[in-house]
């Protein structure tokens, strides 16, 4: 490391003057890259390196030398230990004009695309929006406690006032762990393999204000009976649906294919708009229902259909991109690979009384495949892939459909920008790219791109 401009351990004083993707600030030394968290554009910092690699290092901030006029004082007392609200310390307008330049920088150096990108979508309160969270726990001086683990390591930071989620939600962590604490459940360790309480998922109706709880367990035996259930209901008359679900992997998986119902109704609703959707145990739904309306709205605009348009909506989770444009267009079919996912979109498609959808189940490259075979004239596509982005494959079968318009959703910028690189090499231009502020105060950026073909 002696060939490096910085060295482990050492102090360097220097002016933050750009932002990563992850929203850390970026400064140089002797134009040698570091990157650190907390800091704002213009700072001057003393930071401490604590990684170095070829060509690059990380370092942690000491000291701010000359502050930015929009540092601001993190509302959360575990802000520093958690990580997950990774930009509380910038002003909420900077945090959104941070998230713009992010874009547009990530759709230039990847993509290719020189283009500026619109004023990114905020919300008017931007707290307490998430309505669903997986709570990691611990036993602390004999008490069971709820939280999320800190970046990159298995310690629990407890998350009972948790800024993000409704004071229902963090009412309801505290007396859970009161009450899993008096009745000695026992935590599952995931270094010994030992114990059985592995996590519990919160799900919130934030229309209706029902709640769901799902206890994940590494053994089919849970330890709660039918008085700690009626107390449950009793007590927050909000819960109205309790699973569990057994996940007896001994990998670091999320939920095993199994649920049970313990107490109350087998889901819950919640509405986007004047669109309504039934949440299931295993549904994926959009955690903040403001912004996914504010998204929606924007996609139905760029859209601008006129009700003569066929839609596909590749990767379409449980329907609610699909739901929202078949008001619109003449028909809409959605593409999805997990069964459980198109089970509910079906199920939100009757809730909604829509007759001009048909989604299936299946890998959206090789049905879009038997598309082009059929010959079938697209006139918008929806593209809204997992964070890695669509495959080669499915790129080269949507520039065959020939569709006029292609609406691309992401939450991962350098996938993003690579796919939109290949769609612009072969026949579509950008035209808007719009970022949607789905997940104030952390880093994540939502942003929908436009494509026209050309």
């Amino acid at each position: 490391m002696k060939d490096k401009p910085v060295q482990l351990e050492e102090n360097y004083e220097f002016i933050i003057n750009s932002y990563s993707h992850q929203g850390e600030g970026i400064g140089r030394v002797n134009n040698f890259t570091v990157f650190v968290p907390g800091t704002i554009l213009e700072e001057r910092v003393r930071v401490k390196i604590v990684e170095v690699k070829k060509n690059f290092a990380r370092g942690r901030l000491e000291e701010v030398i000359s502050s930015s006029p929009y540092r601001t004082k993190p509302l959360c007392p575990v802000y520093h230990l958690c990580g997950g609200c990774n930009l509380q310390h910038i002003a909420y307008e900077k945090q959104l004009e941070m998230k713009k330049g992010i874009v547009e920088n990530a759709l230039d150096r990847i993509g290719n695309q020189k283009i500026k990108a619109s004023p990114a979508i905020g919300m008017k309160d931007p707290w307490r929006y998430r309505n669903k969270g997986h709570f990691h726990l611990a036993r602390e001086n004999g008490k069971i406690q709820l939280g999320f683990y800190k970046p990159k390591s298995h310690t629990l930071v407890p998350a009972c006032q948790c800024r993000l989620f409704s004071t229902a939600i963090n009412r309801l962590v505290k007396y859970l762990e009161e009450q899993l604490t008096r009745r000695e459940i026992s935590i599952y360790d995931s270094e010994t393999k030992q114990g059985n309480l592995r996590g519990i998922i919160l799900k919130e109706s934030k229309s209706t204000g029902e709640i769901m709880i799902i206890f994940i367990t590494k053994e089919e035996k849970l330890k709660i009976d039918e008085i700690f259930l009626d107390n449950l209901i009793k007590d927050f008359s909000q819960t109205v649906s309790v699973y569990q679900n057994i996940n007896k992997s001994s990998k670091m998986v999320l939920l095993g294919k199994d649920f049970k119902l313990l107490k109350g109704k087998t889901s819950i609703e919640d509405a986007i708009g004047s669109f309504k959707f039934k949440i299931s145990p295993s549904s994926f739904f959009q955690v903040n229902v403001s912004q996914a309306q504010a998204l929606f709205e924007k996609i139905v605009e760029y859209a601008n259909l006129s009700g003569e348009e066929t839609v596909i909506d590749s990767y379409c989770g449980t329907g609610a991109i699909s739901i929202y444009l078949a008001g619109k267009a003449k028909r809409v079919y959605g593409l999805e690979l997990e069964k459980g996912a198109v089970r509910d979109s079906w199920e939100n498609c009757k809730l909604n009384n829509l007759s001009n959808l048909k989604f299936f189940t299946g890998e959206a490259e090789k049905w879009l495949y038997g598309w082009i075979k059929n010959r079938e004239e697209v006139q918008v596509m929806v593209i809204d892939p997992p964070r890695k982005g669509c495959s080669r494959e499915m790129l080269r079968n949507t520039i065959k459909i020939k569709p006029e318009q292609i609406l691309y959703v992401s939450c991962n910028l350098p996938t993003l920008a690579r796919d939109i690189k290949y769609l612009t090499q072969n026949g579509y231009n950008l035209g808007k790219a719009q970022p949607v502020d789905m997940f104030p105060q952390t880093s994540h950026i939502e942003c929908l791109a436009h494509l026209k073909r050309f």
